[in-house]
């Protein structure tokens, strides 16, 4: 009982713990702040994690787009990033290759805030249609993506090249 007591007590004070969160777009400006953050989350989310200098590859060109969801944290600590997911834009279509959330925020909705922000970035830049792709494996992911809209319309063989894995490729349209 009294560890049930301590419990609900913990919880009791996390529920009133105001998060300060904003959404933001990285880019060569800003990625050094959050690029030791970013690539911790990489290595624990992803079998085949894309690298520093892949990152600051992406920062500087124009058709990639890395969107953050952070929180801020009192003065004297450093921000917090939760999650981020980046896409290309070219044309009328975006194509998303990464997202993740660091693993123990997850659960939170962050992923699905992290969704919704890219969605509505694409759509500003003028994208009809968003791409990606996922491990069939991957049931979380794909029921989230599916719940934003997303659906399947193929599958790439031997997608994945730490095992093998097939990947399906989902798309969402934004516009017609």
């Amino acid at each position: 009982k009294r560890s049930a007591t301590v419990w609900l007590g913990w919880l009791r004070k996390k529920s009133r713990r105001t998060l300060m969160l904003k959404f933001l777009e990285l880019d060569a400006s800003n990625i050094d702040i959050y690029l030791e953050q970013l690539l911790a989350i990489e290595q624990e989310a992803f079998a085949e994690p894309w690298t520093r200098a892949d990152y600051m590859w992406e920062a500087t060109r124009p058709i990639a787009h890395i969107l953050a969801l952070v929180e801020e944290k009192r003065a004297e600590d450093a921000p917090l990033l939760l999650a981020y997911a980046g896409f290309w834009h070219v044309l009328d279509e975006a194509d998303i290759n990464n997202v993740a959330v660091l693993a123990e925020q997850r659960g939170r909705g962050y992923g699905r805030q992290l969704l919704q922000a890219v969605l509505a970035r694409a759509l500003n830049l003028g994208c009809k249609r968003l791409t990606l792709e996922v491990r069939p494996s991957n049931a979380p992911a794909l029921a989230l993506y599916q719940s934003l809209g997303f659906v399947v319309c193929g599958r790439r063989r031997g997608y994945y090249q730490d095992n093998g894995e097939d990947a399906l490729l989902m798309e969402c349209v934004l516009a017609e």
